[in-house]
């Protein structure tokens, strides 16, 4: 009888890729359940740890983003009379900053657009946008003083780094290592012309509300100009047939903020009709 010994079988390719490809598929599962934990946990952390970012931070970050040079872009090129106006906006910020005690390191940059849309915002680093469109809506410096203080208090409370946080916190530690790059921080936020849609919770704006009955009642003892604003707005509403119920909005109810300042306390002095560069609305008599 001969012994022979028994063939070696050879590993068929297939198997063998068909193998090596579901370890892949299972490693990068893996992976990637890994990743979305840690986003997610960096995701929480960053929301807590936002507003406790220094603000120096932000500023920098603003100034990445060349959010100084955001209103041309939003409104076309300035006009002669736009340098006038935002100087006299930004007297009405120092004012609104001082009653509200900021501190230094929290300074307030307003910025005039000459545009026809009917808002004003607030974004990084305290840079506050105002439109043409808003201003000639406005008749009253308690009206315009209203309008600034709750954009400001957007900028107190830290609103705009809470919404952006992930994207904030990252290039801010970024930029804090010496990593600097406007195309990574566009990257990582989105694209700055859009920053002015972003619509804060309804408890933000609660907040920006109260922010600006203070500044209300300290510069002009009462919340009249609040309460005119809200009216204000109202009236646009109906007049665009917006219907949509307060839960659906991003913003409480004009009408609703409307009663909440008048609750707050409103005095029944006769408002102050704008004047000078900023009288682009018709005064009432």
């Amino acid at each position: 009888m001969r012994y022979r010994n028994a063939a070696t079988r050879r590993p068929d390719p297939q198997d063998a890729a068909r193998g090596e490809h579901g370890e892949l598929l299972r490693l990068l599962l893996s992976v990637s359940l890994i990743l979305l934990a840690c986003l997610f946990a960096a995701d929480r952390l960053a929301v807590w740890l936002a507003p406790h970012l220094p603000f120096a931070a932000e500023v920098q970050l603003a100034e990445s983003l060349k959010l100084d040079r955001l209103a041309p872009t939003l409104g076309g090129g300035p006009g002669p009379q736009d340098a006038a106006i935002q100087q006299a906006l930004q007297q009405h910020a120092g004012r609104i900053t001082a009653s509200l005690q900021l501190p230094p390191q929290m300074p307030i940059q307003l910025h005039y657009v000459a545009g026809d849309t009917v808002n004003a915002f607030a974004t990084l680093g305290g840079h506050v946008f105002v439109f043409r469109g808003l201003l000639e809506k406005l008749r009253y410096e308690e009206e315009l003083d209203a309008v600034l203080a709750h954009e400001i208090g957007h900028v107190a409370h830290r609103h705009m780094v809470r919404q952006l946080s992930r994207g904030v916190m990252t290039a801010s530690v970024l930029g804090l290592i010496g990593v600097r790059s406007p195309a990574l921080n566009q990257w990582l936020i989105g694209d700055v012309q859009q920053l002015q849609m972003l619509a804060y919770s309804r408890e933000a704006e609660r907040e920006a509300d109260a922010t600006a009955q203070l500044a209300s009642q300290r510069l002009h003892g009462g919340n009249q100009g609040l309460v005119k604003l809200f009216e204000t707005f109202t009236a646009l509403q109906a007049e665009r047939g917006v219907r949509a119920p307060a839960w659906l909005q991003s913003h409480p109810l004009p009408a609703e903020r409307a009663e909440q300042a008048r609750v707050a306390g409103q005095d029944a002095a006769r408002l102050t009709p704008l004047s000078g560069a900023l009288a682009l609305g018709r005064a009432e008599p």
